[in-house]
């Protein structure tokens, strides 16, 4: 008899130990999930990512939502989709110029909180770029509004026929993309001294 429940009692604590090992996963797990913290008082959650979708419930100030998706191809909205308390699933928004969640672990390995949703912005001064030829090519006359690390790079392109002129014209596309992976570009009128070969350039109409 004794023997049966030494037996009993051993199958109970594994049985406890192993839930608690569970647990423990569990919790671990959640800790490094991708969440989200609401900062606004209120934010409406919609079926879909659209700000005219159908909405499934509210989001209020301290909530904490686990990331289930994602969706970034919105100008001024970034999306994510998570599970309310009420078992309801969801689109939160995330203004990109005014962030209204703010992030936890977030995947790209970024520490901070503040995530930089906006994407960089170019400024040139002149109508024209002009540069002695396609190796003169540089970045001293733009103005790079980005607060992270970025890189730069461009593309020429030949316009045959423009609508504006009657001789041909080449085109510059800076491309700016920040540590964030947001992305700018914005075309420039550029002229050349020595003009560049054909197979140095794009044709215009891959420019759109």
């Amino acid at each position: 008899m004794k023997k049966v429940k030494l037996i009993i009692i051993l199958l109970f604590i594994g049985a406890f130990v192993g839930a608690g090992v569970f647990v423990f996963i569990k919790i671990k797990e959640d800790q490094a999930a991708w969440k989200i913290e609401v900062t606004e008082e209120s934010v409406n959650v919609r079926e879909e990512h659209g700000l005219y979708e159908y909405k499934v419930g509210t989001a209020v100030k301290g909530d904490v939502f686990k990331v289930l998706d994602f969706y970034e191809d919105d100008a001024r909205y970034v999306w994510y989709k998570i599970k309310l308390k009420n078992g309801a699933i969801g689109w939160i928004s995330s203004g990109r110029n005014n962030p209204y969640v703010k992030e936890i672990n977030n995947p790209k390995g970024i520490d901070s909180y503040e995530i930089d949703y906006a994407k960089p912005k170019i400024r040139y001064f002149e109508d024209d770029y002009s540069v002695y030829d396609i190796n003169s090519i540089t970045y001293n006359h733009l103005e790079i509004e980005e607060d992270s690390e970025y890189t730069i790079e461009h593309k020429v392109y030949y316009e045959e026929h423009p609508k504006d002129r009657e001789e041909p014209q080449y085109w510059i596309k800076y491309i700016v993309v920040d540590k964030f992976g947001n992305k700018a570009s914005k075309m420039q009128r550029i002229i050349f001294t020595v003009e560049p070969n054909r197979d140095e350039v794009l044709d215009f109409s891959e420019a759109r």
